[in-house]
């Protein structure tokens, strides 16, 4: 009986949206799109090796949305993505990551949160002034 291992090649990304472009290996299939970003990863103090690489790797998200959600995936939109990858290196030699999303989604800030932070900065204030609510 042979040992195999049982890790799977799932990628977790939070981050910002560079650029949304027709996916180039798909012609003619403009739902499918390909978001760009960089991958920022940040060194953690438990886990530094000064021999890791800690630079913004190119990461390139394949993903379907309609026209409706693709608009929602603009640059700068804070985004989460799941899903299967690899990785190649690009012809000027740097790192990339593909990832084939099986899970894509915009984080938009509710009304709620900003609400929250409205009230509590008022009762602050009011707090601070002498003034009870």
């Amino acid at each position: 009986m042979s040992l195999q291992s049982t890790f799977s090649n799932t990628f977790h990304l939070r981050d910002f949206v560079d650029t949304v472009t027709d996916d180039p290996s798909r012609e003619n299939a403009p739902n499918y799109v390909e978001i760009q970003t960089d991958a920022n990863i940040f060194e953690e103090s438990s886990f530094y090796s000064p021999n890791v690489n800690v630079e913004p790797i190119r990461t390139r998200i394949h993903a379907y949305l309609t026209r409706e959600e693709r608009d929602l995936y603009e640059a700068n939109a804070f985004f989460y993505a799941d899903g299967r990858f690899s990785t190649a290196l690009s012809a000027d030699g740097a790192l990339e990551i593909s990832v084939q999303a099986l899970s894509l989604m915009r984080h938009v800030p509710s009304y709620t949160q900003e609400t929250f932070l409205i009230l509590t900065s008022i009762d602050t204030t009011c707090q601070n002034s002498g003034v009870r609510w």
